[in-house]
């Protein structure tokens, strides 16, 4: 038993002897600064690989998407490859602060050019192959489209680029990725393609994701507000204006539609390409809600005025004597009295009473609002 220790003690020793030998010739002469070429003609290819682990978050406010990526680069240096017959090694470990690596980063990310970490690992094999993975979260920039909010759908770019070129020195040679992502996302629905692009010099290759919310009781929550919103809006002009709450109830249905619409700007943010139809509803509600409030006003004002010239209106009563004059001149006022009640003229009729003002309001209200709705739906569709 203990020969079989000293064996592999003796084993593992001659191994890391070897590799520290290998590591002693294969840096002696070696140049970072050269590009790994047989011919200054030569072009670099690089593979690329994305594993895409998990998704953090997608903020359509900020209009970025933050994930934890696996980032694999692997490319071929010619100064860095032996042969079996020197040293019987398969690969070797080095820091990449000793190697030649492309210039490469993540073309739309938030936070800038990022920079490599130079006491990260590669693994090198015998031909020549090195191996760098980075293992990180990075923000990108999302194209956010809450046009048909909250049932929006938002598409989000992972782009890997190398830097200008005016010679293409370096380039991509294959492209693949891998989604293993380690818990579904509560409010979004994914799907995944590939993206190639060649622009400029620019070589880029990457991921693109198209998140779409899903239907869930959230969902619900954002739709009730607006219904209510115009219901309570109609209701203004079912309430009669002999209630005496007519105005009081248009103007705090207006300064919640206020407050509604502010905090919903909020939350949607300004970085959507097209406009929210769910945004401009509210907007129109607002205003809609503001003109009710001024009718409401009006309304009671006329009601006010029709129904207190009614009121004011009282029967006059005269008394009428049939008496004579004597021969003295002096008039005798007869027992009798006639006792008149002039009619009463009817109250004149008003071009327009305050109900029927009313219902026209509560008519063109209805009829606006269905309008903007169909032609959304229409033109969403």
């Amino acid at each position: 038993m203990k020969l079989i220790v000293i064996l592999i003690f003796t084993l593992i020793g001659s191994i890391s002897s070897q590799k520290s030998a290998l590591r002693k010739m294969l840096f002696n002469k070696y140049d970072k600064t050269k590009r790994p070429v047989e011919s200054d003609d030569d072009i670099i290819y690089a593979n690329v690989s994305l594993t895409l682990k998990k998704i953090i978050e997608l903020d359509i406010l900020k209009g970025a998407l933050a994930s934890n990526l696996i980032l694999g680069f692997e490319w071929n240096d010619v100064n860095l490859k032996w042969t079996d017959t020197q040293y019987n090694i398969g690969y070797i470990n080095a820091k990449l602060s000793d190697v030649w690596y492309p210039n490469v980063q993540i073309c739309n990310s938030v936070t800038g050019k990022f920079s490599f970490d130079e006491n990260k690992e590669v693994t090198i094999n015998r031909n020549g192959d090195v191996h760098l993975y980075i293992d990180k979260i990075f923000e990108t920039y999302c194209k956010i489209n809450v046009e048909k909010y909250p049932f929006d759908e938002h598409v989000c770019d992972i782009s890997v680029c190398f830097a200008h070129q005016l010679y293409v020195e370096e380039t991509v040679g294959n492209f693949d990725y891998d989604i293993k992502l380690q818990s579904e996302s509560s409010q979004w629905d994914f799907d995944f393609e590939t993206s190639d692009v060649e622009n400029d010099n620019i070589v880029a290759v990457g991921l693109i994701l198209h998140g779409k919310r899903k239907v869930s009781s959230a969902t619900v929550t954002k739709i009730i507000p607006p219904i209510m919103l115009t219901f309570l809006i109609i209701s203004v002009h079912l309430l009669p204006p002999e209630s005496g709450e007519k105005v009081s109830v248009a103007i705090t249905v207006f300064l919640t539609n206020i407050v509604f619409l502010s905090e919903t700007e909020k939350t949607l943010g300004n970085n959507s390409r097209e406009a929210s139809i769910y945004l401009i509803y509210l907007l129109i509600l607002t205003l809609v809600s503001g003109c009710s409030s001024i009718s409401a006003v009006i309304v009671c004002k006329l009601y006010a005025n029709q129904t207190g010239a009614n009121t004011n209106s009282a029967p006059e009563i005269t008394q009428e004597s049939n008496g004579k004059r004597n021969r003295v001149g002096v008039s005798e006022i007869s027992d009798e009295q006639n006792i008149k009640i002039k009619a009463i003229k009817p109250c004149i009729k008003h071009l327009l009473s305050y109900k029927k003002l009313d219902q026209i309001i509560l008519s063109i209200i209805v009829i606006f609002l269905l309008l903007f709705i169909i032609i959304s739906l229409s033109t969403s569709s």
